[in-house]
Protein backbone atom coordinates (compact mmCIF):
# COMPACT_ATOMS: atom_id res chain seq x y z
CA UNK A 1 0.00 0.00 0.00
CA UNK A 2 1.17 3.61 -0.63
CA UNK A 3 0.27 6.15 2.20
CA UNK A 4 0.36 9.67 2.12
CA UNK A 5 -0.29 13.09 4.66
CA UNK A 6 -1.61 16.60 3.88
CA UNK A 7 0.88 18.20 5.34
CA UNK A 8 -1.20 22.15 4.00
CA UNK A 9 -3.82 21.55 6.88
CA UNK A 10 -4.55 24.67 8.73
CA UNK A 11 -2.80 23.23 12.06
CA UNK A 12 0.94 23.21 11.02
CA UNK A 13 0.82 26.17 8.89
CA UNK A 14 -0.29 28.54 11.94
CA UNK A 15 2.32 26.36 14.32
CA UNK A 16 4.94 27.51 11.47
CA UNK A 17 3.79 30.57 10.61
CA UNK A 18 2.49 32.57 14.22
CA UNK A 19 5.02 33.21 16.58
CA UNK A 20 4.62 34.33 19.84
CA UNK A 21 1.00 35.10 18.66
CA UNK A 22 1.91 36.95 15.80
CA UNK A 23 1.89 35.31 12.00
CA UNK A 24 4.83 36.36 9.79
CA UNK A 25 4.10 34.87 6.76
CA UNK A 26 7.18 35.29 5.36
CA UNK A 27 8.37 32.29 7.55
CA UNK A 28 5.64 29.76 5.60
CA UNK A 29 7.31 27.63 2.60
CA UNK A 30 5.18 24.94 1.05
CA UNK A 31 8.49 23.58 -0.35
CA UNK A 32 9.55 22.77 3.39
CA UNK A 33 6.81 21.46 4.76
CA UNK A 34 6.83 18.94 1.68
CA UNK A 35 9.87 18.31 2.44
CA UNK A 36 9.21 17.32 6.15
CA UNK A 37 6.15 15.74 5.82
CA UNK A 38 8.32 13.51 3.40
CA UNK A 39 10.78 12.52 6.08
CA UNK A 40 8.10 10.17 7.71
CA UNK A 41 8.98 6.43 7.11
CA UNK A 42 6.29 5.17 4.32
CA UNK A 43 4.90 8.45 3.57
CA UNK A 44 5.44 8.65 -0.59
CA UNK A 45 2.07 10.85 -1.43
CA UNK A 46 1.59 14.43 -0.56
CA UNK A 47 -2.12 15.75 -1.15
CA UNK A 48 -2.21 19.52 -1.72
CA UNK A 49 -4.94 21.41 -0.18
CA UNK A 50 -6.21 24.45 -2.59
CA UNK A 51 -7.74 26.34 0.25
CA UNK A 52 -4.11 27.56 1.20
CA UNK A 53 -4.28 29.60 -1.49
CA UNK A 54 -7.15 31.81 -0.21
CA UNK A 55 -6.06 31.57 3.65
CA UNK A 56 -2.63 32.74 2.55
CA UNK A 57 -2.65 35.10 -0.49
CA UNK A 58 0.62 34.07 -3.10
CA UNK A 59 1.70 30.86 -1.11
CA UNK A 60 0.20 28.77 -4.66
CA UNK A 61 1.63 30.29 -7.69
CA UNK A 62 2.45 29.15 -10.83
CA UNK A 63 6.36 30.03 -9.79
CA UNK A 64 5.42 27.50 -6.30
CA UNK A 65 4.29 24.75 -8.45
CA UNK A 66 7.09 24.52 -10.14
CA UNK A 67 8.93 24.53 -7.31
CA UNK A 68 6.87 21.87 -6.05
CA UNK A 69 7.36 19.90 -9.49
CA UNK A 70 11.26 20.38 -9.10
CA UNK A 71 10.53 18.60 -5.50
CA UNK A 72 8.58 16.00 -7.39
CA UNK A 73 11.61 15.16 -9.78
CA UNK A 74 14.03 14.98 -6.59
CA UNK A 75 11.98 13.32 -4.03
CA UNK A 76 10.17 10.83 -6.50
CA UNK A 77 6.67 11.04 -4.40
CA UNK A 78 3.13 11.59 -5.96
CA UNK A 79 0.62 14.24 -5.76
CA UNK A 80 -3.01 14.35 -4.90
CA UNK A 81 -5.40 17.38 -4.57
CA UNK A 82 -8.04 18.83 -2.36
CA UNK A 83 -10.58 20.76 -4.23
CA UNK A 84 -11.53 23.56 -1.92
CA UNK A 85 -14.10 23.05 -0.10
CA UNK A 86 -14.16 26.42 2.39
CA UNK A 87 -16.58 28.89 1.73
CA UNK A 88 -17.79 26.77 -1.38
CA UNK A 89 -21.50 25.20 -2.25
CA UNK A 90 -21.50 23.84 -5.23
CA UNK A 91 -25.00 22.09 -4.72
CA UNK A 92 -26.43 25.46 -3.39
CA UNK A 93 -29.50 26.96 -4.89
CA UNK A 94 -27.87 30.32 -4.69
CA UNK A 95 -26.89 30.31 -8.79
CA UNK A 96 -24.32 33.42 -7.89
CA UNK A 97 -22.55 30.98 -5.09
CA UNK A 98 -22.83 27.98 -7.26
CA UNK A 99 -21.20 29.56 -9.83
CA UNK A 100 -18.25 30.99 -7.79
CA UNK A 101 -17.61 27.34 -6.25
CA UNK A 102 -17.71 26.32 -9.97
CA UNK A 103 -15.10 29.04 -10.82
CA UNK A 104 -12.84 28.41 -7.92
CA UNK A 105 -12.88 24.70 -8.56
CA UNK A 106 -11.86 25.28 -12.54
CA UNK A 107 -8.85 27.68 -11.25
CA UNK A 108 -7.56 25.82 -8.93
CA UNK A 109 -7.65 22.79 -11.53
CA UNK A 110 -5.73 24.51 -14.03
CA UNK A 111 -3.20 25.97 -11.75
CA UNK A 112 -2.13 22.66 -10.72
CA UNK A 113 -2.24 20.61 -13.62
CA UNK A 114 1.53 20.91 -14.01
CA UNK A 115 1.93 18.71 -10.89
CA UNK A 116 -0.17 15.69 -12.24
CA UNK A 117 -2.14 14.85 -9.24
CA UNK A 118 -3.60 11.28 -9.72
CA UNK A 119 -6.76 12.34 -8.17
CA UNK A 120 -8.51 15.88 -7.50
CA UNK A 121 -10.85 15.02 -4.03
CA UNK A 122 -13.93 16.80 -4.70
CA UNK A 123 -16.78 17.78 -1.91
CA UNK A 124 -19.64 17.39 -4.38
CA UNK A 125 -22.16 18.99 -1.15
CA UNK A 126 -20.95 21.72 1.13
CA UNK A 127 -21.78 22.71 4.68
CA UNK A 128 -25.58 23.99 3.48
CA UNK A 129 -26.26 20.72 2.48
CA UNK A 130 -24.94 19.24 5.58
CA UNK A 131 -27.36 21.64 7.35
CA UNK A 132 -30.44 20.81 5.61
CA UNK A 133 -29.42 17.21 5.87
CA UNK A 134 -29.70 16.81 9.26
CA UNK A 135 -33.00 18.81 9.71
CA UNK A 136 -35.38 17.36 12.35
CA UNK A 137 -37.87 16.57 9.64
CA UNK A 138 -39.43 13.28 8.59
CA UNK A 139 -36.84 10.91 6.62
CA UNK A 140 -38.53 11.44 3.44
CA UNK A 141 -38.68 14.78 3.56
CA UNK A 142 -35.14 15.17 4.24
CA UNK A 143 -34.30 12.86 1.35
CA UNK A 144 -36.43 15.11 -0.91
CA UNK A 145 -34.21 17.94 0.23
CA UNK A 146 -31.42 16.53 -0.27
CA UNK A 147 -31.95 15.38 -3.63
CA UNK A 148 -33.36 18.65 -4.54
CA UNK A 149 -29.34 20.01 -3.81
CA UNK A 150 -27.84 16.92 -5.23
CA UNK A 151 -29.48 18.62 -8.75
CA UNK A 152 -27.63 21.66 -8.18
CA UNK A 153 -24.62 19.75 -7.17
CA UNK A 154 -25.25 17.86 -10.88
CA UNK A 155 -24.87 20.96 -12.76
CA UNK A 156 -21.45 21.62 -11.11
CA UNK A 157 -19.89 18.61 -11.70
CA UNK A 158 -20.81 18.56 -14.84
CA UNK A 159 -19.75 22.24 -15.64
CA UNK A 160 -16.22 21.76 -13.99
CA UNK A 161 -16.03 18.69 -16.14
CA UNK A 162 -16.83 20.63 -19.36
CA UNK A 163 -14.38 23.31 -18.65
CA UNK A 164 -11.70 21.94 -17.79
CA UNK A 165 -11.51 18.50 -19.71
CA UNK A 166 -10.52 16.44 -16.83
CA UNK A 167 -10.59 12.67 -16.85
CA UNK A 168 -13.77 12.33 -14.74
CA UNK A 169 -12.17 9.27 -12.79
CA UNK A 170 -9.62 11.49 -11.67
CA UNK A 171 -12.28 13.55 -10.08
CA UNK A 172 -12.90 11.59 -6.60
CA UNK A 173 -16.36 12.50 -5.17
CA UNK A 174 -16.09 12.49 -1.28
CA UNK A 175 -18.22 10.82 1.62
CA UNK A 176 -19.20 13.96 3.47
CA UNK A 177 -22.13 14.82 5.95
CA UNK A 178 -24.58 14.17 3.01
CA UNK A 179 -26.51 11.08 2.40
CA UNK A 180 -24.05 9.03 0.20
CA UNK A 181 -26.75 6.95 -1.48
CA UNK A 182 -27.72 10.07 -3.32
CA UNK A 183 -23.82 11.07 -4.09
CA UNK A 184 -23.09 7.49 -5.27
CA UNK A 185 -25.76 8.43 -8.06
CA UNK A 186 -23.69 11.64 -8.94
CA UNK A 187 -20.56 9.30 -9.11
CA UNK A 188 -22.43 6.66 -11.56
CA UNK A 189 -24.08 9.83 -13.74
CA UNK A 190 -20.57 11.48 -14.28
CA UNK A 191 -18.47 8.41 -13.85
CA UNK A 192 -16.61 9.81 -11.22
CA UNK A 193 -14.43 8.00 -8.60
CA UNK A 194 -15.08 7.90 -4.76
CA UNK A 195 -12.54 9.44 -2.34
CA UNK A 196 -13.80 6.92 0.49
CA UNK A 197 -12.49 9.14 4.50
CA UNK A 198 -13.36 6.58 6.85
CA UNK A 199 -13.54 8.72 9.42
CA UNK A 200 -16.84 10.91 8.12
CA UNK A 201 -18.14 7.10 7.88
CA UNK A 202 -17.73 6.15 11.29
CA UNK A 203 -19.06 9.56 12.78
CA UNK A 204 -22.51 8.43 10.56
CA UNK A 205 -22.16 11.74 8.46
CA UNK A 206 -22.24 9.89 5.60
CA UNK A 207 -24.27 6.20 6.44
CA UNK A 208 -24.61 3.88 9.57
CA UNK A 209 -22.67 1.11 7.63
CA UNK A 210 -19.67 -0.18 8.43
CA UNK A 211 -16.17 0.68 6.97
CA UNK A 212 -15.79 -2.83 5.48
CA UNK A 213 -19.54 -2.96 4.50
CA UNK A 214 -18.84 0.36 2.43
CA UNK A 215 -15.67 0.04 0.70
CA UNK A 216 -17.13 -3.39 -0.66
CA UNK A 217 -19.99 -1.54 -2.26
CA UNK A 218 -18.01 1.25 -3.27
CA UNK A 219 -14.96 -0.84 -4.20
CA UNK A 220 -15.32 -0.32 -8.08
CA UNK A 221 -15.07 3.61 -7.31
CA UNK A 222 -12.52 3.99 -4.79
CA UNK A 223 -9.01 5.44 -5.50
CA UNK A 224 -8.04 6.79 -2.73
CA UNK A 225 -8.81 6.70 1.28
CA UNK A 226 -8.89 9.26 3.57
CA UNK A 227 -7.68 7.13 6.38
CA UNK A 228 -8.27 8.66 10.17
CA UNK A 229 -10.60 6.84 12.81
CA UNK A 230 -13.56 8.66 14.16
CA UNK A 231 -17.05 7.41 16.71
CA UNK A 232 -19.97 7.69 17.25
CA UNK A 233 -21.77 8.09 20.48
CA UNK A 234 -24.56 9.08 22.71
CA UNK A 235 -24.24 10.38 25.39
CA UNK A 236 -27.80 10.87 26.88
CA UNK A 237 -29.97 13.49 24.58
CA UNK A 238 -27.08 14.12 22.83
CA UNK A 239 -24.83 12.74 20.10
CA UNK A 240 -21.02 12.92 20.03
CA UNK A 241 -19.23 12.76 17.04
CA UNK A 242 -15.56 12.68 16.51
CA UNK A 243 -13.09 12.10 13.56
CA UNK A 244 -9.65 13.10 12.46
CA UNK A 245 -7.99 10.55 15.21
CA UNK A 246 -5.12 8.64 14.80
CA UNK A 247 -5.76 4.56 14.09
CA UNK A 248 -6.50 2.78 17.53
CA UNK A 249 -8.04 5.87 19.23
CA UNK A 250 -11.85 5.43 17.75
CA UNK A 251 -13.84 2.56 16.46
CA UNK A 252 -11.81 1.79 13.37
CA UNK A 253 -11.50 -1.98 12.89
CA UNK A 254 -7.83 -1.06 11.94
CA UNK A 255 -6.84 -4.94 11.09
CA UNK A 256 -9.80 -6.00 9.51
CA UNK A 257 -10.12 -3.11 6.63
CA UNK A 258 -6.46 -2.80 6.08
CA UNK A 259 -6.40 -6.87 5.18
CA UNK A 260 -9.23 -6.22 2.68
CA UNK A 261 -6.90 -3.70 1.31
CA UNK A 262 -4.05 -5.88 0.84
CA UNK A 263 -5.98 -8.65 -0.86
CA UNK A 264 -7.77 -6.42 -3.42
CA UNK A 265 -3.76 -4.95 -3.78
CA UNK A 266 -5.39 -1.38 -3.31
CA UNK A 267 -2.29 0.63 -4.95
CA UNK A 268 -4.63 4.45 -4.71
CA UNK A 269 -3.26 6.18 -1.80
CA UNK A 270 -3.96 6.13 1.90
CA UNK A 271 -3.79 9.55 2.92
CA UNK A 272 -4.09 10.61 6.80
CA UNK A 273 -5.86 13.60 7.65
CA UNK A 274 -4.00 13.88 10.71
CA UNK A 275 -0.78 15.68 12.12
CA UNK A 276 2.64 14.38 11.44
CA UNK A 277 2.66 12.96 14.74
CA UNK A 278 -0.60 10.90 14.97
CA UNK A 279 0.86 9.97 11.26
CA UNK A 280 3.12 8.17 12.77
CA UNK A 281 0.87 7.08 15.99
CA UNK A 282 -1.06 5.66 13.03
CA UNK A 283 1.93 4.06 10.91
CA UNK A 284 2.49 2.40 14.20
CA UNK A 285 -0.73 0.72 14.66
CA UNK A 286 -0.73 -0.77 11.32
CA UNK A 287 2.91 -2.17 11.75
CA UNK A 288 1.41 -3.71 14.75
CA UNK A 289 -1.90 -4.91 13.83
CA UNK A 290 -1.07 -5.42 10.31
CA UNK A 291 2.40 -5.08 9.03
CA UNK A 292 1.99 -6.65 5.63
CA UNK A 293 0.04 -3.45 4.46
CA UNK A 294 3.52 -1.54 4.50
CA UNK A 295 4.98 -3.85 2.29
CA UNK A 296 5.26 -2.37 -1.39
Amino acid sequence: MRFGIVPLEFKPIVEQIVVDGIADFSRFSISSLIRLALQIEHISVIEVTMDIEHVIPGSLTQQSIEKMVKLKEELKHAYTVHLPLWSIEPSTFNEHVRKGSVESTVKSIELVEPLQPEVYVFHATGALAAEFSRLKLPKSMVTLISGYMASYAAKSIEEVLARTEIDPRKVAIENVEFPFEITRDLVDQYNTSICFDTGHLLTRYSGDESVLEFYKRHRDRIVEIHLHDGSYEKLGDSIVHRDHMALGRGSMPVREFLRELVRDRFNGPAMFELTAAEAKESLERIRTVVPEALKR
